[in-house]
């Protein structure tokens, strides 16, 4: 009898193969933990209840392999680590979970660990302990076939006793629990928690891989030298005074990097807006790899979705001077987002949708372009899904583009998991800004002599109008005080965006608005329009919400910011006048009220964030560009001083305790943006591209092989992303609900969607989402 782990796949070759994948990637200390994890995460398929399951797909209780595999893991790793090590804690758990999101360690373990009896387990785990020794007395009367096995994986010894020891499982388990109660005190600790995520990340990635039977491509790592030729050429006789401010910049940060690199992990480049901190971060980066050593993978993490595709192609641009790039870019670089389309390109294999959604997904590419949730969830999380690419972070140097863009409430943890990420992960970190925050403030500046650029830089001042003022009345003022220039007005919701964008749209301007009201596909769309307008000088009027804040390159001749955090209004203000075409920019504060005399901007904020600003900005007439450095440090030290950090301090003691699902603050609850209950997403049937990714989307209930579903749906998923929008739940009865999709039929496209403002909401809608 042959067992096997998949269809076509010998049960041993996977074993095996799963080792091999990762164990090189496995600290040394912790190659013996990965290798009993690897070799017995799937020993439950050793019963004949699994193997029919593969042949007939018929699923039994019986057929499940992943509690009685974890028990014989823990078994091998008591024998070899003992009763006074969390080792083979973290093997029971990651073999456990690995089909699933992780859990505590109490998961299945027993109330106690002394006189320990059948009530002293859930019912549940009582009936995984009685299927446990069926599947063993299976076993036991296969024990021929089983044993060549084994003994080639080189645990025959461990096999033939745990299949014969009386009480075996729950013997196991009051070990375990003895481990788990002990390590409270003693084994919990925040670099347990990077070991436990290391070897879980280690199975999980390598047995997708197997299973998939792929070949997994080579990384391929850019050449410094060879890149560097290329930006010189490209910025060859450029004769822009800011081009010649991004060279010294650019010339400092490398110089910087050459002198320091073996003197800090972390290090920041701090310079104002426009400055080329894309190359300069990017650059340093690679500098800092070419002088480390080994193939360090490039990770850079940007806030917004928005901004991933412009860097990427930044990027992308100036990696096509790489011999061999276009026939294998995927290997030089890869972007990983939601919206992203999956795509893996290779000159050796044409991957599938779903073999490069692995690949994506678990950052095999020699630079990777991704958000702060990618990052920050993988780093703080328990989802599979996400835990896939931990342990490709090791000994990677990750570039941070604005992180001040987090909620500030979780300042106090990512600094912590980050400085943690270096000290376990051997990660190296760049932290970019023109507003640096109170994260990774130790770190070594690769700009020392920054504030002499901010104060270089006299492109805009801020003018701040702190009087309470309605949409009306701003509007009025507007109207009154118009030039002969281009605007950005930036609001704070929606509901206010709108009706200042109908009130103004009647002016002879050219008028144009952007919020996530819009659709993905026309947002992008109206950017590129926006553009392009403004690069011919043209002196149009946008209405926004802060999506244009931060990355967005638009250059307008003044910007008006509804009140919001200071780190807020100056990144609005690096979209005025950003390449210095005119003397100076003006950026006006307003302090705009609803109908209740209650600012627009501390329904997105709070009022203490709001009052902070409020605060900092007080009987100032005007703030000038140099100015800038000062006025951010003294905003920063004010929340340090007001904003508490006690959800930090909750989830930094989640780590330390390695609690992923059990208490209020669980490494599970962890979101760096929270779904808000209040909103569904909703597809919008506008066009025939729409049209027909819904009719793809509605036949896939039709398709039972789970590969090929998914194939198809990760070829749609684009358009249906790029049409899909957020809205607020009490509008549900306006659309049509099918097979898991809430839609909008294409004969409501013009009831409901306007092609200016996107979607029609009532009068009164006090939506806040931007």
């Amino acid at each position: 009898m042959k067992y096997y782990s998949h269809p076509g796949k010998l049960l041993i070759d996977h074993l095996i193969e799963v080792r091999d994948i990762s164990i090189d990637k496995v600290p040394i200390e912790y190659k013996k933990a990965y290798e009993i994890i690897s070799l017995s995460h799937d020993f439950g398929k050793y019963t004949s209840y699994f193997q029919k399951y593969l042949n007939d797909r018929e699923k039994s209780d019986l057929s499940n392999h992943g509690f009685i595999s974890a028990v014989f893991g823990a078994y091998i790793g008591l024998r070899n680590f003992g009763e006074g090590n969390i080792l083979p804690l973290i093997v029971y758990n990651t073999i456990l979970h690995h089909h699933g999101n992780l859990e505590s360690f109490s998961k299945d373990l027993p109330s106690n660990f002394k006189k320990v009896s059948r009530t002293s387990f859930s019912m549940n785990t009582l009936e995984k302990i009685d299927i446990g020794y069926e599947q063993i007395e299976d076993m036991r009367n296969n024990i021929d076939f089983i044993k060549p096995d084994m003994k080639a994986l080189e645990i025959l010894e461990e096999f033939e006793n745990f299949i014969q020891e009386d009480n075996v499982i729950e013997q196991t388990l009051t070990k375990l629990r003895r481990i788990d109660l002990l390590a409270i005190r003693n084994l919990k600790s925040e670099e347990n928690y990077f070991i436990h995520q290391v070897l879980y990340s280690a199975l999980i990635s390598a047995d997708k891989i197997s299973a998939s039977k792929m070949p997994i491509p080579l990384e391929i790592y850019a050449n410094y030298d060879v890149l560097d030729n290329a930006r010189k050429n490209k910025f060859k006789g450029s004769k822009e005074p800011i081009d010649n401010i991004r060279t010294e910049i650019f010339e400092k940060a490398i110089s910087n990097v050459e002198k320091n690199y073996n003197k800090s992990k972390i290090f920041s480049i701090t310079s104002p807006t426009g400055t080329g901190k894309t190359f300069t971060g990017f650059f340093s980066a690679l500098k800092l790899r070419e002088l480390l050593g080994g193939n360090r993978k490039i990770i850079y993490s940007l806030p917004f979705t928005s901004i991933i595709d412009q860097n990427y192609d930044v990027i992308s641009d100036i990696l096509k001077y790489m011999e061999g790039f276009e026939k294998n870019y995927s290997r030089y670089i890869i972007k990983h987002h939601n919206l992203s389309t999956v795509e893996y390109e290779s000159e050796y294999r044409d991957y599938s949708k779903t073999e490069a959604e692995l690949l994506i997904e678990n950052w095999s590419s020699g630079i990777v372009v991704t958000t702060f949730v990618q990052l920050l969830e993988t780093l703080v999380g328990t989802r599979n899904r996400m835990l896939k690419k931990f342990i490709s972070m090791q000994g990677s140097i990750i570039i941070l583009d604005e992180i001040q863009a987090i909620d500030i409430k979780y300042f106090e943890m990512v600094d912590y998991i980050l400085k943690k990420a270096c000290e376990y992960l051997d990660v190296r970190i760049i932290i970019m800004t023109a507003t640096k925050p109170l994260i990774l403030t130790d770190s070594l500046e690769l700009l020392a002599d920054n504030y002499e650029y901010f104060k270089m830089f006299n492109r805009t001042r801020l003018i701040p109008k702190m009087d309470k003022i309605t949409i009306d009345e701003f509007v009025e003022e507007f109207i009154d005080t118009l030039e002969e220039k281009s605007y950005m007005i930036v609001c704070n919701t929606i509901s206010e965006s709108l009706k200042i964008y109908e009130e103004l749209k009647l002016l002879d301007r050219d008028i144009y608005y952007l919020s996530t009201n819009i659709l993905p596909v026309h947002r992008r769309d109206r950017i590129n329009e926006i553009k392009d307008k403004l690069n011919r000088g043209d002196k149009l009027i946008l209405v926004s919400t802060q999506v244009v804040e931060a990355g967005v390159d638009l250059d307008f001749d003044a910007v008006i910011r509804d009140m919001g955090p200071i780190d807020s209004i100056i990144q609005c203000a690096g979209r005025c006048n950003r390449n210095m075409k005119n003397e100076v920019g003006d950026v006006y504060i307003y302090n705009i009220i609803d109908e209740n005399e209650k600012t627009f901007g501390s329904y997105v904020y709070g009022n203490t964030l709001m009052n902070i600003s409020k605060d900092v900005l007080e009987m100032k007439k005007e703030i000038y560009e140099e100015e800038y450095f000062n006025l951010i440090n003294d905003y920063f030290q004010n929340i340090k001083e007001n904003k508490s950090q006690q959800v930090s301090k909750e989830y930094i003691e989640s780590i330390k305790e390695m609690d992923f699902s059990e208490g209020e603050y669980s490494i599970n609850t962890f979101s760096l943006i929270k779904n808000n209950p209040g909103y569904i997403d909703v597809f919008f049937m506008y066009d025939d591209f729409a049209e027909k990714a819904y009719e793809e989307y509605m036949k896939l209930s039709l398709i039972n092989d789970f590969n090929k579903k998914r194939e198809i749906y990760l070829e749609i998923q684009r358009y249906i992303k790029d049409y899909t929008i957020s809205i607020p739940i009490k509008y549900f009865r306006n659309f049509v609900a099918e097979r898991g999709m809430i839609f909008l039929p294409r004969e409501g496209i013009e009831q409901y969607y306007d092609n200016e403002t996107g979607f029609k909401r009532e009068g009164n809608d006090e939506c806040m989402i931007f």
